[in-house]
């Protein structure tokens, strides 16, 4: 009976340890014959992968990758930015197949800790249940993005070829060959011997002195492997949109269940990702005069075909395409939110067209409004405009409408004041131009000596002395009168009422000074630790406020996210805009103000 008892997690942590001493200890340390052969496995140990002469051994599908990249032109000559990663097919073997597993699993159960318990089961429970699991399809989503019962017959094939570059082999150490082409035939083209890193990938940055036409990387062992791509020369003046891609451009589904998540990632068709409204605000940027795109995004270089065949399909503008380096943990990689990865690539486009003014767009399902204002506050006046695409459920736990209301409120008074202190500072240059002028008088009339009159009234007169302070005067009104006085008058002497002040005690005696200035306010413990200004502070000791933290904390943040974005832009002239799907009125409104922008600064 009590083999039939459901295992603890408790004893399923022990299955999993006993598994792995079992099984992969022995294959680690065991003799090189005892290794599978395949493609997949020819890379486990180092010495495997070199012959007697001492070069790499590729295996006959090696494959190198060159994604899109950008060129600019400085002083006739011109830098290639070459990205690129070598690979070969994995097999599907036991680790990938578990993988598989852990994937499907993820999608179909019905809550997260059960998704959790999954992954550690021990790797013979797991490999049971993927040999029962293999001949189920995946569930389709519903209409209603629910999780169903439906099953797909090509659901398999979708997710095995969307995964393919999860599964394929890195090649890291191997030399790769870069040559750039030329237009002109008489040029002698430049061409580089580059090496990849320890998970296949290679970058580097080429100089020539010709206008170059593609890009051709080919193997140094086996010159049978090679790619090519074009050649995007990028203006240096103009506009660039630095544009993210996940719930930007595609509808990923960032925000909210991990498991929808992963079947829009994996399973969807490309046609239900489609942002109609936003590709068609793309599509209006790029009919402007020397606008360049480049796409920045936190999803996996693994994910790069998907993305590429997507931007195809919509028709969204050419540009080139930043994305994160896969450093072997599939799950991690396509859930884990993104954070400051995307700061180097934004520092080094803006580097790279320092005459280029910039727009930034990206969306409030992760924190590209943080990435977006480090980078106007590091270049300032360059970056324009910060916009971010309102994503439905990521603002409050309670009232999204509420809260993205009040951020609206917010953002309207930082363009107002911003419009008010350009007015100012526009008159205030009026007014210094005219007292220039009048600062030297060209007329033909005598400058005439003052009279005596006027030099007399014109000496300073001396300062008036200060009345003496009440509590530094004499008491004698506060003394007894003298038997004469008392008998000179009737009256008796009438005591000062001490005025009602918390700087007088009980007994009417003075403890500050009522000359000395107040004390100024205390500002807030949040304020002079994070440095808000005046404004932000009283948004956070405001009792609304206070309220809306211990109910919607998640609102609150969003709140605090942007005050601090505004004060931290508060010296520049970049605007932050949050803009819904639905309104076409900003649409227009901002390729407009774009058009001005670019055409005044």
């Amino acid at each position: 009976m009590a083999e039939n008892n459901p295992m603890s997690r408790r004893q399923r942590l022990i299955g999993l340890a006993k598994s792995t001493r079992d099984n992969y200890i022995p294959k680690i340390t065991g003799s090189v014959t005892s290794l599978a052969s395949g493609a997949s496995k020819a890379f486990t140990n180092p010495r495997e992968v070199y012959d007697e002469d001492g070069k790499v051994v590729l295996p006959k599908d090696t494959r190198i990758k060159l994604y899109p990249t950008y060129t600019r032109k400085l002083d006739n000559r011109y830098f290639v930015d070459v990205s690129g990663w070598i690979s070969a097919p994995g097999a599907m073997n036991r680790k990938n197949r578990v993988m598989m597993s852990v994937i499907k699993q993820l999608m179909k159960r019905d809550n997260q800790d059960a998704e959790l318990e999954n992954a550690y089961l021990p790797t013979h429970q797991v490999h049971h249940k993927e040999s029962e699991s293999d001949n189920e399809s995946i569930q389709s989503v519903s209409s209603d993005q629910s999780i169903s019962s439906v099953s797909s017959p090509n659901s398999d094939a979708v997710i095995n070829e969307r995964l393919a570059d999860f599964f394929a082999k890195s090649i890291p150490n191997t030399e790769i060959k870069i040559t750039i082409g030329s237009e002109s035939k008489e040029e002698e083209v430049i061409d580089k011997v580059v090496m990849t890193d320890g998970y296949g990938y290679f970058h580097t940055t080429i100089e020539v002195n010709y206008k170059p036409s593609a890009i051709v990387a080919a193997s140094v062992v086996t010159n049978t492997i090679f790619a090519i791509e074009n050649i995007m020369i990028v203006p240096n003046s103009g506009l660039g949109v630095i544009s993210d891609i996940d719930d930007t451009v595609k509808l990923t589904g960032v925000v909210g269940d991990k498991r929808l998540l992963l079947r829009n990632l994996l399973l969807q068709d490309f046609e239900a990702w489609k942002l109609p409204s936003i590709v068609k605000w793309y599509m209006d940027l790029s009919k402007r005069q020397d606008v360049s795109f480049f796409y920045v995004s936190n999803s996996p270089w693994q994910l790069f075909p998907s993305i590429s065949e997507y931007f195809n399909l919509v028709g969204l503008p050419k540009g080139s395409i930043h994305l994160k380096r896969y450093l072997g943990s599939m799950i991690s990689s396509l859930l884990e939110p993104s954070s400051s990865r995307k700061k180097t690539m934004l520092h080094k486009i803006l580097r790279d067209f320092p005459e280029k003014k910039f727009v930034c767009i990206g969306d409030s399902g992760e924190y590209d409004l943080e990435a977006y204002v480090d980078l106007a506050i590091s270049y300032p006046d360059k970056v324009l405009a910060i916009y971010i695409r309102y994503v439905e459920n990521s603002l409050s736990v309670e009232d999204d409408r509420r809260i993205l209301k009040e951020l609206l409120r917010l953002l309207a008074k930082r363009r107002i004041d911003v419009s008010r202190r350009e007015s100012e500072a526009a008159a205030k240059r009026e007014q210094e131009s005219v007292q220039d002028i009048d600062l030297i008088d060209l007329s033909d009339s005598p400058v005439l000596p003052p009279s005596s009159s006027s030099s007399a009234s014109s000496k300073r007169k001396p300062p008036m002395k200060p009345k003496k302070p009440t509590n530094l005067q004499s008491n004698s009104v506060l003394r007894e009168p003298t038997t004469a006085a008392s008998s000179a008058s009737s009256t008796s002497p009438v005591e000062p009422t001490p005025p009602p002040s918390s700087n007088v005690s009980s007994d009417g005696n003075s403890i500050i000074d009522e000359y000395r200035p107040p004390l100024p306010p205390r500002r807030s413990r949040m304020a002079s630790r994070n440095g808000y200004d005046e404004e932000a502070e009283s948004i956070y000791d405001s009792p609304g406020f206070m309220e809306l933290e211990d109910r919607d904390k998640k609102g609150a943040e969003w709140i605090r996210r942007v005050a601090m974005a505004i004060t931290a832009l508060k010296h520049t002239n970049t605007q932050v805009h949050i803009f819904m799907d639905s309104d076409d009125q900003f649409f227009k409104s901002s390729c407009n103000k774009l058009d001005e922008d670019v055409r005044v600064k």
